[in-house]
């Protein structure tokens, strides 16, 4: 995992900086109406699975695309100071998931079901097909089911937890198997009319990342062709 703390330096780190994207918790990414109270105070399960949810990942669902500017801050252990990265985020339901840092450098990290590649001035830098790195990524596309509001789904990797209160609610994922061994929870958080806020993980060594969504437009309609093709 230390070696997770110098890829902001790196581009070939890259790829590990957009991975725990997935797996950190900040405790000040959660609405101040969830700070006396813990999402994992209340677990679900399959049989006892919320309406508030299944009515939450329809609404999610029913997005072709999200697109957000972000601001990530991740606090590493060996580090006095955080470190801090801004871009520019898509998510298109048939497609998968686009990270791109512009500052404090410029990479991208293109995500889909059938693997993922890093990506600079549009030259491909590493392509690993879906096959090449099965838990790598099965984790990600873990990270497709939690934009795509596939709850349900997640509960094969994650033990889910979810909170609702007024317009805001909180999804907290903890890992099962491996992953529970670097990552100890995860919290989604938005409000009202699917509205995803922020993105928050907890890392099992005391490391933590928070992730701010702003300025986000969703849209049901199909990418366009220029935008179908950042996938290629």
């Amino acid at each position: 995992m230390k070696s997770w703390n110098l890829l902001l330096y790196n581009r070939s780190l890259f790829f590990k900086l957009c991975c725990s994207l997935l797996f950190v918790l900040l405790l000040g990414a959660v609405s101040p109406l969830f700070a006396q109270e813990s999402v994992f105070k209340h677990p679900i399960t399959e049989k006892s699975f919320p309406p508030a949810l299944t009515e939450l990942s329809r609404q999610i669902g029913g997005f072709q695309s999200m697109r957000s500017d972000f601001v990530q801050t991740k606090k590493i252990s060996v580090l006095k100071f955080p470190l801090i990265t801004k871009g520019h985020f898509l998510y298109a339901a048939d497609y998968g998931v686009i990270w791109k840092i512009n500052t404090p450098f410029e990479a991208e990290l293109v995500i889909t079901s059938a693997g993922y590649f890093e990506r600079k001035n549009g030259e491909l830098l590493v392509v690993t097909p879906a096959g090449a790195k099965p838990q790598i990524q099965s984790y990600l596309n873990a990270f497709l089911l939690l934009f795509s509001g596939r709850f349900e789904e997640l509960q094969q990797l994650f033990s889910l937890s979810f909170l609702q209160s007024g317009k805001d609610w909180v999804v907290g994922l903890t890992p099962k198997g491996r992953l529970a061994k670097v990552i100890q929870n995860i919290q989604l958080s938005g409000s009202l009319a699917a509205r995803v806020k922020n993105l928050s993980i907890k890392e099992v060594n005391g490391d933590f990342t928070q992730i701010q969504f702003h300025d986000t437009a969703y849209s049901t309609q199909s990418l366009s062709e220029a935008d179908q093709k950042l996938f290629q």
